[in-house]
């Protein structure tokens, strides 16, 4: 039997039509080279992101279920000693490649010898620094949920305000700046949502709730600082690691090691496990950050900036203050070293001090180590550019690379507008990519007139092969 025109099923697609329609007269025009579509960020499955391996082994599991923010995968990573969170492929990768040293440095701290010497040792401690009358203030630490500030068309904070921000920082502190974070590293209390979130309270541990004057000045009569990076060299992690089940145990014990009558190493030694071959086998740590004091690491690292950037107090400002540790403030400096910039180096520094956690300071730290695996020595004598809030690099022979050291990119809103800036329309284009894409980003880029490289390398000995799309 045949239908009423005017049954309530058509007349509802006639009024959606007319809805449909008026909307689209109505809709801006999109801009020149820019596609209409866009897409969110999905949750996804672990095995499409990372090597079977990395899913799970002795002692740990990978959440199989990832959630992309920020053109970054957050990992959920379950130990035996604990849950931890990893918001990137390299980050899972490091978290993982730490647990054999985390399991010596928990068994360490859990010896007879240890727990006979803590207890002297803090007590001292804490006795020693009763009467100071100065409190710690505390920082505000916090993990933003990916990158995807660096693919915006301009700068959420720019640098003068960073600058003022830090300025006011040394100003509460009542010194010149403190040289690094303190001894968990920077952004090791990770927090849910974006950096415009309120902060999560830092949690607070015996060593955190001393004065923090005092807590420096006992640190430095006990050499901790010496005695925890020989530890990190033995166990070949890094000192400095935002893991916090390792600084908590690894600080814990540089504490009671600095004592003078109880041995870290004898600990370590006691306990057995694997050597110094973890993170440092791989090269991902530069033997001088175990070697030097954070003051002459600071030092050194300013020196070699000077070679690179014209700003003097520029440099002084980066290397005493922001989302970098000692170590990846080293790496940063490495990689400007092997590029050997004409220009851009000042403004570089600005955008890095930008930076508001350790996922983006790794974020332009290996964009740079992207730019040197492509070019090599070829990169010399080439040009650091801020475009918009990220950075690209202008060959000698005129290509321009954007390096993006991301995990997956989205065609987003966000990466949809800064691929429509005007810097990023015109010449030869090539986009470096640490991971993949998805299918719509990269028939975008194709559409734009973009090289696209895959999985690119992050160092001249990287010997994982780029996937190579010529658009």
């Amino acid at each position: 039997m045949l239908r009423s025109s005017s049954s309530p099923q058509r007349r509802l697609h006639c009024v959606a039509a007319a809805l449909l329609g008026a909307w689209l007269a109505g809709a801006p025009a999109a801009a020149p080279g820019a596609a209409a579509a866009t897409e969110e960020e999905a949750v996804v499955d672990a095995a499409s992101l990372i090597e079977p391996a990395l899913l799970s082994g002795p002692g740990f599991s990978v959440d199989p279920h990832v959630e992309l923010r920020g053109y970054m995968a957050h990992f959920t990573l379950d130990t035996r000693l604990g849950t931890l969170q990893a918001p990137s492929v390299e980050m899972l990768t490091e978290r993982e490649a730490e647990l054999p040293a985390l399991e010596r440095l928990d068994a360490a701290t859990h010896s007879e010898a240890f727990v006979r010497a803590a207890g002297d040792r803090l007590g001292h401690t804490v006795e020693s620094l009763v009467n100071i009358a100065l409190h710690p203030v505390d920082t505000v630490t916090g993990l933003p949920v990916g990158v995807a500030r660096y693919l915006r068309d301009r700068l959420v904070r720019q640098a003068n305000q960073a600058q003022s921000l830090t300025d006011r920082a040394a100003r509460k502190f009542g010194n010149i700046g403190e040289p690094f974070p303190a001894d968990q590293g920077p952004m090791t209390q990770a927090r849910d949502g974006d950096a415009t979130d309120a902060p999560a309270a830092r949690r607070k541990t015996w060593y955190t709730r001393i004065a923090r004057e005092g807590e420096r000045y006992v640190k430095r009569e006990l050499k901790f600082n010496t005695v925890k990076r020989d530890i990190a060299r033995r166990l070949g992690i890094d000192p400095y690691s935002t893991n916090p089940q390792v600084q908590e145990r690894l600080v814990a014990l540089a504490w009671v090691g600095s004592a003078g009558s109880f041995s870290a190493g004898a600990a370590l030694d006691a306990v057995g496990g694997v050597g110094a071959d973890i993170l440092a086998k791989g090269g991902q740590i530069d033997e001088i950050v175990w070697r030097l004091s954070p003051d002459d690491l600071r030092a050194r690292n300013a020196t070699r900036l000077q070679a690179h950037c014209r700003d003097a107090l520029l440099v002084r400002q980066f290397v005493r203050r922001g989302a970098f540790s000692p170590t990846l403030q080293t790496a940063l400096v490495d990689a400007l070293d092997a590029l050997q910039p004409a220009t851009g180096c000042d403004a570089f520094l600005e955008l890095a001090m930008s930076a508001r956690s350790e996922l983006e300071a790794r974020f332009l730290v290996n964009g740079l180590a992207l730019v040197h695996s492509a070019l090599g020595a070829h990169a010399h004598g080439g040009h650091l550019l801020t475009i918009g809030a990220g950075f690209a690099f202008r060959a000698d022979d005129g290509e321009l690379l954007l390096p993006l050291a991301v995990d997956r990119l989205s065609w987003t809103d966000d990466a949809a507008r800064y691929f429509a800036l005007a810097p990023l329309r015109e010449g030869r284009r090539r986009v470096l990519i640490a991971g993949d894409a998805t299918a719509l980003a990269a028939e975008r880029l194709a559409e734009l007139g973009w090289r696209v490289e895959l999985r690119a390398p992050r160092g001249p000995n990287t010997t994982r092969a780029a996937a190579t799309a010529d658009r």
